[in-house]
């Protein structure tokens, strides 16, 4: 009778011991098979799906444009850029260091997004974002870079300018008269930046925006930066007279003011996708 229980016990020892390495080994392949984890962020109505995505260093992302636009995955930092991925096509990525990369796409800058990297050398992350946040005056790298005063200004000084001139005739005030004078001077300073950072746009982002929409932007936009110098002179006879300007440049300064509007709508067109 020892000797049967003996048995059953070292049998039973047996199987329990071959039962705990099954499943360690069984452990160790699943670890050794699963290797990075790879993550997909949906392109799709002008948006990225998800908006931000959580991940580990060394997983892999991948961006699936299911868009009807060319799009691009570029971080805010330059760690990465995709270059346009067509329609139907993607583009993947190794992410490195833990903290948050924020990403956009280059053609339509109000597409952001961001991927948080959580684990690997924290302390040394925040050290170089401690560096990269340091008070440094660099040149714009990316015309999206350029403050959008010096890109946008220009939309709202012109018809302001136009604006002060009306009133300043209908109530006879010379004050609204130099108004009028100073915001159309202002607008023709602030515009060659306006069309520098449209036409590095164009050269950066062109091949992802639509021909026909991009030509007659750019051109109309560098048409309308020479108007302004001419509507300047012409606006320069009247200041120096302290006069008011009359009906024939009231209304090519309204016909400018027209076309501006119809750039505009062309811009937001390409930015926006509408």
């Amino acid at each position: 009778m020892r000797r049967l229980l003996a048995k059953n016990a070292s049998l039973s020892l047996l199987l329990i011991t071959a039962a705990v390495a099954a499943v360690s080994l069984g452990v160790m392949a699943q670890e050794n098979a699963s290797g990075p984890a790879t993550h997909t962020v949906i392109i799709k109505q002008m948006r990225f799906q998800t908006a931000q995505l959580s991940v580990k260093p060394g997983d892999i992302v991948e961006w699936k444009n299911e868009d009807i636009f060319a799009h691009t995955a570029t971080a805010d930092n330059g760690s990465f850029d995709s270059g346009l991925i067509n329609p139907g096509q993607s583009w993947k990525t190794v992410v490195k260091d833990a903290g948050t990369i924020g990403y956009h796409c280059r053609p339509h800058p109000n597409m952001t997004a961001s991927i948080v990297v959580s684990g690997g050398d924290v302390s040394s992350k925040q050290s170089k974002d401690q560096q990269a946040d340091s008070p440094v005056f660099e040149f714009p790298s990316s015309p999206q870079q350029f403050h959008p005063i010096l890109v946008n200004f220009t939309a709202a000084l012109l018809p302001l300018s136009f604006l002060s001139d009306v009133l300043g005739r209908m109530l006879r005030r010379q004050s609204l008269h130099n108004a009028g004078w100073w915001l159309l001077l202002y607008a023709v300073l602030i515009t060659p930046l306006t069309v520098a950072a449209g036409w590095w746009w164009k050269h950066t982002a062109g091949p992802g925006l639509p021909s026909h929409v991009i030509t007659v932007h750019q051109w109309l936009g560098t048409s309308l930066a020479i108007a302004f110098v001419v509507l300047l002179l012409w606006r320069w006879r009247f200041h120096k007279r302290d006069a008011a300007p009359d009906v024939a440049y009231l209304t090519v300064i309204f016909v400018t003011v027209l076309a501006l509007v119809y750039q505009g709508s062309l811009g937001g067109m390409m930015a926006f996708g509408k």
